[in-house]
């Protein structure tokens, strides 16, 4: 027999499958509403996993549903690892100097409130012509969204710094001195920038293809959310775009789900 542990996550399972198994069903239901009405534009949930089969598993679609994967995963890391070089760096200064932090901390809440949908259109706008540019836009988003949480995760760690460790590396080497920075500080403010990465990195992602999605054009290069944009824009193919759209919600879970429980193991 199991105990009420292993119960309670055979049920928190069952729970989970079945909400997928009632998203599916509400899918379907509403798209043969929509059907017998005549309105083909919300295709049924297995007309659109048979399209994503195919576009993953030997379709004609298969080579560029693989490089749109890349180009996208491609603009996310150098949106996130440029983020996260600059908000190390800026956020152990600001931690260890005060006056620095007041100095960052407007362009921080601009960061964390400014309208990214906005600020996908300003940059089209300003790199419109000039070529190459336009297809990283996605990158300077994630950097907006990663950022602030990262920076904010170093200033954090710094600032509840347990003071005996702040005494003895003071005395040792200097609290302030790189040496410090780098052998007492950062290892001991690691769970902080493990979790910032964490917080971010899904969202990141959510981003980037947002991101994609509104500066496609005939000329720009592959991505998920370029390939939903071409599937509205010259073809109107309302399986194709529920298919990229489905690949990228699994995308986007299996980078949050194993985030989620990393996440978990952190915070305990």
């Amino acid at each position: 027999m199991m105990n009420k542990k292993q119960t309670q996550r055979l049920l928190s399972v069952l729970a989970v499958v079945a909400g997928f198994v009632f998203l599916i069903l509400l899918w379907w239901m509403i798209s043969a509403i929509l059907e017998s009405q005549g309105n083909h534009l919300c295709p049924d949930p297995w007309v659109t996993f048979g399209r994503l089969f195919m576009m993953l598993f030997g379709g004609y679609e298969t080579k560029n549903t693989y490089l749109a994967i890349g180009w996208t995963f491609l603009r996310l890391l150098i949106g996130f690892i440029s983020s996260f070089i600059v908000a190390s760096i800026l956020g152990i200064i600001a931690g260890l100097h005060r006056y620095f932090e007041k100095f960052m901390k407007p362009i921080i809440i601009f960061c964390r409130t400014v309208p990214t949908a906005a600020v996908v259109l300003i940059l089209a706008g300003i790199f419109l012509n000039i070529k190459g540019l336009p297809s990283y836009i996605p990158c300077f988003l994630v950097f907006l969204v990663a950022f602030p949480v990262i920076y904010q995760a170093y200033v954090d760690g710094i600032h509840n710094e347990d003071q005996l460790i702040k005494d003895a590396a003071q005395l040792d080497i200097g609290y302030k001195s790189i040496s410090s920075v780098t052998n007492v500080i950062v290892p001991d403010i690691a769970p902080y920038i493990l979790l910032s990465i964490v917080q971010s990195l899904g969202l990141s992602m959510k981003v980037s293809i947002m991101s994609e999605i509104v500066t496609a054009s005939s000329e720009s290069t592959l991505g998920i959310g370029s390939m939903i944009a071409h599937a509205k824009n010259y073809e109107l193919d309302m399986v194709a775009i529920l298919a990229y759209s489905l690949l990228a919600i699994i995308i986007i879970a299996l980078i949050d789900i194993p985030l989620h429980y990393i996440k978990k193991k952190i915070k305990k």
